[in-house]
């Protein structure tokens, strides 16, 4: 008598259970090992930006400026550095010299996203200011102002400025940020991913001494972080780390 080859239909569904088990439980264990990793690489990556501060702060007195609209590309810039040399560009500009890697603002998740830059700036460690503005409440005795005077037809600016010798709880005063992740853009969240100076001078309340900027905020209404709905979060001291919540006992956008 010969003997049949193949699988029994009973053997097949066994086999076909099996292999959709295991892709089961592979699946979700792959996407979150891929979730660490993006996480794992921004937070390094604001670890190399925190020691371009520092080194901008030292060579300056003070912390970067983030500004107001920048009319100007990446690919602008890199066609002619020298034009930072005649305007006050804002932080990713500020930082480039130091490092000279463009990748280093790169979150693969944001920027699958569209964004730009990846990393929002604390407005708090310094920022253009329009006169007669309300601009921080409790933390604005720590922050000088300044006159910039632009090149060209650039109008006269002014600044505050923090020098890092002002910060309080240097451990606790955030400098840089992921930019929240927003799947649905909400208004203006296009112009935020597309800026060439993410800060969150404009974010919901600002002029509340205590409020979040764009941690867990968009203007109002509540959002995630793009790391596990976290947020990685670069301090003054240079340390780094991720919050899935805002801890108000360890995170401060106030300078004192």
């Amino acid at each position: 008598m010969s003997k049949k080859n193949g699988f029994t239909v009973t053997e097949l569904i066994v086999v076909v259970t099996v292999i959709a088990a295991l892709i089961a439980i592979l699946v979700p264990a792959l996407g979150s090992a891929r979730d660490i990793a993006f996480k794992t690489f921004c937070k390094n990556n604001l670890k190399q930006l925190g020691i371009c501060v520092q080194s901008y702060a030292m060579e300056n007195k003070v912390y970067p400026v983030c500004v107001g609209d920048v009319n100007l590309s990446w690919q602008e810039y890199f066609a002619n550095e020298a034009i930072a040399k005649k305007y006050l560009l804002g932080v990713p500009i500020s930082l480039y010299p130091y490092h000279k890697e463009i990748k280093l603002y790169d979150c693969p998740k944001l920027s699958r996203n569209y964004a730009k830059i990846s990393y929002c700036y604390d407005s708090r460690a310094g920022r253009q200011y329009d006169s007669g503005e309300t601009v921080y409440g409790a933390g604005i005795s720590s922050l000088k102002a300044m006159d910039y005077i632009g090149g060209g037809t650039k109008p006269k600016y002014e600044y505050y400025l923090l020098s890092p010798d002002m910060v309080k709880k240097p451990e606790r005063f955030v400098i840089l940020y992921d930019l929240p992740y927003i799947k649905q853009p909400m208004q203006n969240a296009e112009n935020l991913y597309k800026s060439m100076d993410p800060d969150d001078y404009d974010s919901y309340q600002d002029n509340v001494a205590d409020a979040n900027g764009y941690l867990w905020n968009y203007n109002g209404s509540a959002c995630i972080g793009p790391h596990r709905s976290g947020y990685n979060i670069l301090f003054a001291d240079l340390s780094a780390e991720w919050f899935r919540t805002m801890e108000k006992n360890r995170i401060t956008r106030k300078p004192n």
